[in-house]
C-alpha cells in the first residue's frame, strides 16, 4: 500500500472456476493476483455466493434477481431466529465458496472484507415465525409485483439475531476485517428512511427513530460483536442514506464505524465531469460557465460529504472506481486529478481504485502513482508513468494520445438515469429490427437467457429496448451531435497518432505492447459508442410521436450500418459473421415496414439540473 493510503479495498475475489483444467483456473487466479498487486490491493470482496438463496427459493420471482448482489451474514450462517428458513444445502455451498475465498486471500498475504446490502429483506416463512420483527418495506413497487419486508434494527430480538450471524461468520473467516453496508437498494432498507422505494414507512414503534440513528445501533451491533473476534473489525457505511440521515448515522458512531463518500450523481464515482452532464443536460458542453459551475456543485457537495465524516471523528473511504460504469478507457489526467484532490482533502482508504485489467491500463497506473507519492501536478505524474512505459523520447507522444482520450471520456453524454446504458443487455444483444414483433417466436433464444426474460416482465421495462431509449426527440438529438464532434473526433485522432507510433521502426517489445494495448481499448470504446448511436438514431424511427430530422438516416441505413459494425466485430475476434444470429436477423427484417412503439403513457428521463439532487453541502430538511 503507498505511504498516502492506508487500505485500498478490491472488488469481488478470486475468479469464478467455471469447470475445465485446474491449470487453466491457476493461470487465470495469477493473472487477477497480478492485477490486485499492480492496484496495490490491502483488502478483497469475499461474499460472493453460489447463487442468492431468495432467488433459488422462488425462480420465478423476477424482482428477486437483485438479491444476486451484496450477500449478508445470513446467506452462509444462521441464528437460532432464522434456522430452517433457507435450504441447508444452499447455505452450505455459499460456505463452502466463502472459505475457499478466505484462505485463497490469506495464501496471497491478502486480508478479506464482506459488502452486505442491509437491512435485507426476509421471507414470508420469517415473518409467519417472527410476526413482530417485521420492520420497513423495502422492495421497489416499480419492479416488483409481492411487497418485501426487513427486520427493524430496534427490536432487541433483531439485535440478537445478527450479534448471533456476525459472531458465526467471523468464527468462520477471522480474517473478515470490514463489513461494508449498503441501504435502501437490491431489496433493503432502514424503517421511515426517505430513500425507501416504497416511501418511507415501518412499524409504530420506532417511528419518532431517524434513520440514521437506527443505522447507527445496527453498525453498534455489529461492531461490538465482531471485535470480540476479530479485535480490527470495522463496518463501513457505504450509505443509500440521504445527507441528513448520513448526518444522524455519524453523530455519535462508535469506535470501529467509519463512512465512505460517492458524489451525489454517482455511487462509485462523482467528480468526473460524465456526472455533470446527467444533472444538467447536453448543454452543459457548449455551455462553459455551466460546466465551472456544475464541477463547482460536485466538488463542493463531496468534499461536504468528507468533511461531514471528518467532523465527527470518523473514518473517511472514497468510493471511486476510475471505471465506474464505463470501463479502462485511459483518461489518466481526470482520473489522476479525483484522486489528489481526495488525498488533499485526507482521504486514505479507496474502496475499488483502477480496474488494473490490463499491463499497461493508464487509469491504475495513476491511482496507485498518487497513492505512494501524494499530490503532486497531474501534468508531470501522467508524464511519469509514460516514460516509465515508453521512455522519454515517446512519452510526450503517449501523452498526448491519452489526452485526447481523457477528452472524449469527459465529454461523452451521460442521458439521465442512463450511465448504465451502454451495458444494457437489451441494448448490447437485440437486434435494430423495424419491428419486433416480426421476429418468430424462438428467433431472440440466442440471447434471452432467463434473466433478461424475467427483465422483460418487471414493469419499469414496458416498452421494451424503446423505453430504455426514451430520453425525449430534442435530448437524443444533442447526444448525437455531442459523440460525433466531442467523442468520436478525439478518438479518431487518438487512433491515428498511435497508428503512426506503432510504425515507427525500432521499438522495443514493451514500447509496443503498450502502443497496441492503447490502440486496442480506444478503439474498443470508439466502436461501443458508435453501436449506442446507431440506437439512439433508430428511435427516432421507432417511438411514436418522434420528429425527424434532416441529419437522421432511413431506418435501413441505420441497420446496415449496425450490421457493418457487428461484422467488424466479428472479424476482429476471429469470428464468422455468417454465424451471427442477431447480424442474421438483421438482415432478414432490414426492409420490414417500421411499426412504432407508443411511449406515452412514460415520462421520459429528465434532466433534472444540480438544483434537483440532493447535495449534502446545501441546507436539509429534517423529516
Amino acid at each position: 500500500m503507498g505511504a498516502y493510503t492506508e487500505r485500498l479495498i478490491a472488488g469481488d475475489f478470486p475468479p469464478v472456476y467455471r469447470g475445465g483444467a485446474v491449470a487453466d483456473y491457476q493461470a487465470q487466479l495469477d493473472n487477477h493476483m497480478t492485477r490486485l498487486r499492480r492496484k496495490g490491493a490491502t483488502h478483497v470482496m469475499v461474499n460472493r455466493a453460489v447463487c442468492s438463496i431468495p432467488w433459488a427459493m422462488d425462480p420465478e420471482n423476477s424482482y428477486l434477481r437483485f438479491t444476486t448482489y451484496g450477500h449478508t451474514p445470513d446467506k452462509y450462517v444462521t441464528s437460532t431466529y432464522n434456522v430452517g428458513i433457507y435450504h441447508e444445502e444452499l447455505l452450505a455451498a455459499n460456505r463452502q465458496l466463502l472459505l475457499q475465498a478466505a484462505a485463497l486471500a490469506r495464501a496471497h498475504g491478502l486480508r478479506c472484507a464482506v459488502r452486505c446490502v442491509e437491512m435485507t429483506l426476509m421471507p414470508e416463512s420469517f415473518f409467519r415465525r417472527h410476526p413482530a420483527l417485521r420492520g420497513p418495506r423495502v422492495d421497489n413497487p416499480a419492479c416488483s409485483t409481492t411487497p418485501y419486508y426487513a427486520l427493524c434494527p430496534m427490536l432487541p430480538e433483531v439485535q440478537d439475531h445478527y450479534r448471533q450471524l456476525i459472531r458465526n461468520l467471523l468464527n468462520l473467516v477471522p480474517e473478515i476485517d470490514e463489513m461494508h453496508i449498503f441501504t435502501n437498494d437490491s431489496g433493503a432498507g432502514f424503517c421511515y428512511s426517505s430513500h425507501l422505494y416504497a416511501g418511507p414507512n415501518g412499524p409504530y414503534h420506532c417511528k419518532d427513530v431517524p434513520p440514521g440513528r437506527q443505522a447507527q445501533e445496527f453498525a453498534r451491533v455489529l461492531v461490538a460483536e465482531g471485535r470480540k473476534v476479530n479485535p480490527e473489525f470495522r463496518v463501513v457505511m457505504t450509505s443509500g442514506l440521504a445527507p441528513s440521515e448520513k448526518e444522524d448515522f455519524l453523530r455519535g458512531a462508535p469506535d470501529g464505524v467509519a463512512a465512505s463518500v460517492y458524489g451525489a450523481f454517482a455511487w462509485g464515482g462523482g467528480l468526473e465531469w460524465r456526472w455533470g452532464t446527467q444533472a444538467v443536460g447536453p448543454g452543459i458542453h457548449t455551455d462553459r460557465a455551466e460546466r465551472e459551475r456544475t464541477l463547482e456543485w460536485q466538488r463542493a457537495d463531496y468534499e461536504a460529504r468528507v468533511r461531514q465524516i471528518q467532523a465527527h471523528g470518523g473514518t473517511v473511504y472514497a468510493s471511486y472506481n476510475s471505471d465506474y460504469y464505463a470501463g479502462d478507457d485511459p483518461r489518466p489526467y481526470e482520473t489522476h486529478e479525483i484522486v489528489s484532490r481526495l488525498l488533499s482533502w485526507g482521504v486514505r482508504n479507496l474502496i475499488g481504485g483502477g480496474p488494473g485489467t490490463t499491463p499497461y491500463s493508464a487509469n491504475t497506473a495513476v491511482i496507485r502513482r498518487a497513492m505512494e507519492h501524494g499530490p503532486e501536478p497531474t501534468d508531470a505524474a501522467v508524464r511519469a508513468v509514460a516514460q516509465a512505459w515508453v521512455g522519454a523520447g515517446l512519452a510526450d507522444e503517449l501523452c498526448a494520445v491519452w489526452r485526447l482520450s481523457d477528452l472524449a471520456a469527459r465529454e461523452q453524454p451521460v442521458p439521465p438515469g442512463g450511465h448504465a446504458l451502454a451495458l444494457q443487455p437489451l441494448i448490447i444483444h437485440m437486434p435494430i429490427v423495424p419491428d419486433e414483433e416480426r421476429l418468430g417466436p424462438h428467433d431472440l433464444d440466442y440471447f434471452l437467457t432467463p434473466v433478461l426474460r424475467d427483465q422483460g416482465r418487471m414493469k419499469s421495462h414496458q416498452g421494451g429496448v424503446w423505453r430504455i431509449l426514451h430520453y425525449g426527440a430534442e435530448n437524443r438529438l444533442a447526444y448525437l451531435r455531442q459523440y460525433e464532434s466531442a467523442v468520436f473526433a478525439p478518438y479518431t485522432q487518438a487512433l491515428t497518432l498511435l497508428e503512426g507510433l506503432l510504425a515507427r521502426p525500432g521499438l522495443n517489445a514493451e514500447q509496443r505492447a503498450c502502443f497496441e494495448e492503447q490502440r486496442a481499448i480506444i478503439a474498443d470504446y470508439e466502436r461501443g459508442y458508435r453501436h449506442l448511436t446507431h440506437w439512439l438514431m433508430a428511435a427516432f424511427h421507432r417511438i411514436d410521436g418522434e420528429p425527424l430530422p434532416d441529419e437522421i438516416p432511413p431506418l435501413s441505413e441505420i441497420i446496415a450500418r449496425e450490421i457493418a459494425w457487428a461484422e467488424g466485430m466479428d472479424r476482429a475476434a476471429g469470428r464468422d459473421p455468417a454465424a451471427n444470429p442477431r447480424i442474421g436477423l438483421m438482415k432478414a427484417h432490414q426492409s420490414d415496414p417500421v411499426r412504432r412503439v407508443a411511449l406515452s403513457p412514460f415520462p421520459p428521463h429528465r434532466h433534472l439540473g444540480v438544483e434537483g439532487w440532493e447535495g449534502a453541502h446545501v441546507p436539509q430538511r429534517k423529516g
